[in-house]
């Protein structure tokens, strides 16, 4: 898979994110090698880093949210960190959400530094993750920055292993879905499978998609299929659905800063978002903001590499549901 090959081909109007990657763990100090960080006062290290995010940015922080959901709804969901961010920081007025149509605006705003922030998902972070993108925190939800794949089956299938799906109709979500679609094909891979990619049907089992992952675990339950996959989060408490395997973690979204960040600026920003409080994120369906580790986001490359993903095809995809 190119991952580079896509900037020559987008339009360049597009929005996208901001997030610097995180820095050692050692506070800054007054007489650091990259400061510009001096305070009007003389003050200590937080008053130094506000100034350097102000002085950063002309006014205002825009963040470029994907078009992963109604773009009304996620300006909704972080409201709360919006405005956590722009009271952190002095001669920052504001931080506007600048919703996008398509997940190659994103990445093309985000390389070419049209936005200062964004939220990317998984698969898109390690798309761009080569043009100099600076991660600052990662999604969690329900106390964890990852979760799986899981694929079940009823109890009366007779299905016991994840090999004895061979010659079975399996339901999945999507086909660009994460643990839907791509981390469940991986997975039946790893087991001996033929699971298709992108661009190929597989050749061992059939796949029935649902669309969701409660109607991938509904068309299962009313006998429709012989298994399905769906994420974690949406496994019953119900003896009669067994699940027979799981995925490795799937790391959740990734907040980035756009490649000409400065490093004080970057881990003053990834700071602020990882202390976050509980209120800001009321709305939000992540729980909280966690130091970025880039071990997580290893195995994603490989999976998107495996599966044919690149930015066209994504798009392709998005145009095809229009």
């Amino acid at each position: 898979m190119n991952r580079r090959t896509y900037l020559g081909v987008l339009a360049g109007t597009a929005v996208a994110g901001t997030a610097g990657c995180l820095g050692d763990d050692d506070e800054p100090t007054d007489n650091g090698d990259d400061s510009n960080d001096t305070t009007e006062n003389g003050s200590d290290g937080s008053d130094a880093e506000t100034d350097s995010v102000g002085e950063w940015v002309d006014d205002h922080i825009e963040f470029g949210l994907p078009p992963f959901q109604d773009a009304e709804d996620l300006e909704e969901q972080y409201a709360g960190t919006f405005e956590w961010l722009a009271d952190g920081f002095d001669g920052v007025d504001a931080v506007e959400g600048v919703p996008t149509t398509s997940y190659a605006s994103v990445v093309e705003s985000v390389v070419n530094g049209h936005t200062e922030l964004a939220n990317l998902s998984p698969f898109i972070f390690v798309l761009a993750q080569e043009d100099d993108i600076h991660p600052l925190a990662i999604n969690w939800s329900h106390g964890s920055d990852s979760y799986h794949t899981y694929i079940a089956t009823r109890e009366d299938t007779g299905i016991e292993h994840i090999d004895d799906l061979e010659g079975t109709t399996i339901a999945m979500v999507d086909p660009m879905s994460a643990s839907g679609g791509m981390f469940p094909r991986h997975r039946l891979n790893e087991a001996g499978l033929h699971a298709g990619d992108l661009e190929t049907e597989p050749e061992d089992f059939d796949i029935q998609w649902a669309g969701s992952h409660d109607a991938a675990l509904r068309v299962l339950e009313e006998g429709h299929v012989d298994a399905a996959a769906y994420g974690d989060f949406e496994h019953p408490d119900d003896d009669d659905i067994i699940k027979i395997a799981e995925s490795d973690p799937i790391p959740f979204d990734v907040i980035v800063a756009k490649p000409d960040t400065p490093e004080d600026v970057q881990d003053e920003l990834a700071e602020r978002l990882v202390d976050t409080p509980e209120d800001a994120l009321e709305d939000h369906r992540v729980d909280e903001y966690g130091e970025f580790d880039p071990d997580l986001y290893d195995h994603v490359r490989d999976i998107a590499e495996e599966m044919g993903l690149d930015i066209e095809t994504l798009d392709e995809a998005e145009d095809e549901d229009d």
